[in-house]
């Protein structure tokens, strides 16, 4: 009768162990998840912004507003195409500027004409960044905007909110917790 009741006590035990350690492995799997798809994200967003400013930057459109000297002239003309691939790209705000930071285009009209707010490189190059602007912390990518000659003519960010990120990595955490449950049930089964 001993036997039977030590049998059963050393069976819970390793019961409980298996199942603890089936618990730590998939929690252990739902952090490794979690970091890799928010590092995933933000090399996304980093790859879009960098693309579309550089896309911006060659735009004959664009450059050609630039060289015009008239802001008034070129928001017209770069307020509603900027718009248009905002809202299609999924980004926050694409921001084109004149050489010395001063907005021509900005998702908020109010923020028109006032300076940008983030890093405008010494020297035009492309520089990715995170910056707390209007809109608040944000991925971003600046780049020049030069006429045929090499003159610098003036700027393109483009930007992903951070709290866009985090919707994003928000939506895919229920294939993470599905992914843990999985593990940890097939843990409880191997256990049982």
């Amino acid at each position: 009768m001993a036997h039977t009741s030590r049998s059963r006590s050393t069976a819970s035990r390793v019961f409980v162990v298996l199942l603890v350690a089936a618990v730590v492995i998939g929690a252990l799997v739902a952090v490794f998840l979690v970091i890799e798809a928010q590092r995933s994200i933000r090399a996304e967003a980093e790859r879009v912004t960098a693309a579309t400013s550089a896309s911006f930057a060659a735009s004959p459109l664009v450059i050609d507003g630039l060289r015009s000297n008239d802001q008034g002239a070129a928001t017209q003309v770069l307020e509603p195409y900027s718009l248009d691939v905002i809202a299609g790209a999924g980004l926050d705000f694409i921001t084109i500027m004149t050489p010395d930071g001063t907005r021509i285009t900005h998702p908020d009209a109010d923020q028109i004409g006032g300076i940008y707010l983030g890093t405008i490189p010494a020297s035009p190059q492309t520089l990715t960044e995170e910056f707390t602007g209007t809109l608040g912390p944000s991925v971003r990518t600046i780049t020049p905007v030069t006429a045929a000659d090499g003159e610098l003519i003036g700027w393109v960010a483009a930007g992903v909110t951070t709290e866009s990120i985090t919707d994003t990595l928000i939506r895919r955490l229920p294939l993470t917790l599905g992914i843990t449950v999985g593990l940890v049930a097939l843990g409880a089964g191997g256990a049982v």
